[in-house]
């Protein structure tokens, strides 16, 4: 396990957030998963990380669709006992250590992270995912979240506006898709 400097408090935060069933009955991920399916039309046996997993739902679904699934979060709390723990990365994405950066995958799937993330290391982040996968999967929500009120926490960090998650984005790689759905964007990226 490898936790950065500063993120023991974020880990905590999620680890408790992730006690409340009202916060585990809706998944970002299993919500994208047919879109990424057939949107992307990954070949059989494509890799795929699926980054700040949660519960890990979606990437074990990408494995009964035929893919090699990953997980990554900065903890494995709330984690479905399917989750393969040996394809489990423990870490908040800013400060993941050579374990993530010593494998190639050819997805990224990223929905409802993003914003979680602290601003100042929005970059650093968007950076690590668009240099460890071919393509990202980058779900992003656009606004507030009412589930920080559980702990007395806010738990999106970094809520900006479409353009401004594209803009970034364009400056680390070549936007394929962008897409604003309202309360999210949807951009898919790649090197």
């Amino acid at each position: 396990m490898f936790i950065a400097d500063g993120a023991k408090q974020e880990r905590d935060k999620y680890a408790e957030i992730w006690t409340f069933p009202e916060y585990r009955k809706f998944s970002p991920g299993m919500e994208n998963v047919e879109r990424f399916m057939s949107v992307m039309n990954p070949a059989p046996g494509s890799s795929i990380i699926d980054i700040g997993c949660g519960e890990g739902k979606a990437g074990l679904e990408f494995g009964r669709q035929g893919l090699k699934p990953w997980w990554l979060d900065i903890t494995g709390a709330a984690l479905d006992p399917g989750v393969d723990r040996r394809k489990f990365i423990e870490a908040p994405l800013w400060g993941i250590g050579t374990r993530f950066s010593s494998v190639r995958w050819d997805y990224g799937f990223c929905c409802d992270v993003l914003e979680h993330i602290p601003p100042e290391y929005t970059m650093l982040c968007l950076d690590r995912i668009l240099s460890a996968c071919d393509t990202a999967w980058l779900q992003i929500a656009l606004c507030e979240d009412e589930f920080g009120k559980l702990i007395g926490e806010p738990l999106h960090l970094t809520v900006r506006p479409f353009d401004w998650w594209l803009i970034r984005l364009g400056t680390l790689g070549k936007v394929r898709d962008a897409r604003d759905l309202l309360n999210s964007g949807l951009y898919i990226v790649s090197r």
